[in-house]
């Protein structure tokens, strides 16, 4: 049969006929050019949930600490709590969503986009997770005052490990950095007086939380312009 439309010569490298296989160099060069692309879309939407997190800080721990933590002023601790459980929420159901959407587009890429699924789920999962462990700690007993550092303390501490699954994953230093950070902020909380430990993680956490977004943002870029500029086979 001459029907055939490709074939491999004796070193068994295969090429379509009439067309000579690609080099090296340039196999390489696309490989590159496909790696940063899958980087892109899964990186984009990274410094989105960084920075609802990180406002999710400021605004939830900056609620709580306003219970007690100002002179001359007291945020009712219905409202507090709720500001605080509201924001969660929010950055929590954005992360699952950013997660789903990031997996889009990415037929040849199933390993990836399975990855950015479960990542933004884990996050959702995970917070829901800490907040259902925190109840039942209180039905056997716990009291109001750990109470007070276990949420903070668990969820800070929650939100480091994932940033460090996504610096291995993604190969991405900065969410590295910021998750150590983050953990060592949920450690050092617990050293904090009541209930100024609250501002502790609404300074600490979500100015971090923020800075990390920033810092992906320009990383984003970056990959960007070498996904752009890089030749294609």
């Amino acid at each position: 049969m001459t029907g055939n439309s490709g074939r491999a010569d004796a070193t068994g490298q295969a090429h379509t006929d009439g067309d000579e296989p690609l080099d090296p160099a340039a196999m390489y060069a696309l490989l590159q050019n496909q790696q940063r692309s899958t980087q892109v879309q899964m990186g984009d939407f990274v410094w989105l949930i960084t920075a609802s997190w990180g406002v999710t800080w400021l605004l939830g721990f900056g609620a709580l600490w306003l219970i007690d933590g100002l002179d001359g002023f007291s945020l009712p601790v219905p409202l507090a709590v709720t500001v605080f459980i509201v924001t969660l929420a929010v950055s929590g159901l954005l992360s699952a969503w950013l997660g789903f959407r990031s997996g889009r587009g990415m037929r040849g890429n199933r390993a990836a986009a399975f990855t950015g699924t479960v990542y933004g789920i884990t996050w959702a999962v995970g917070s829901m997770a800490i907040a259902i462990l925190g109840g039942g700690l209180r039905a056997q007993g716990m009291t109001a005052d750990l109470a007070a550092y276990y949420y903070p303390c668990a969820y800070v501490f929650f939100a480091g490990i994932m940033y460090i699954l996504a610096g291995a994953i993604w190969q991405a230093v900065p969410s590295l950095v910021g998750g150590v950070w983050l953990v060592v902020v949920s450690v050092a909380a617990a050293f904090v007086p009541s209930p100024h430990h609250y501002l502790f993680f609404s300074l600490a956490g979500g100015l971090g939380f923020l800075a990390l977004s920033a810092v992906s943002v320009v990383r984003l870029r970056r990959v960007r312009a070498a996904a752009s500029g890089a030749p294609h086979g």
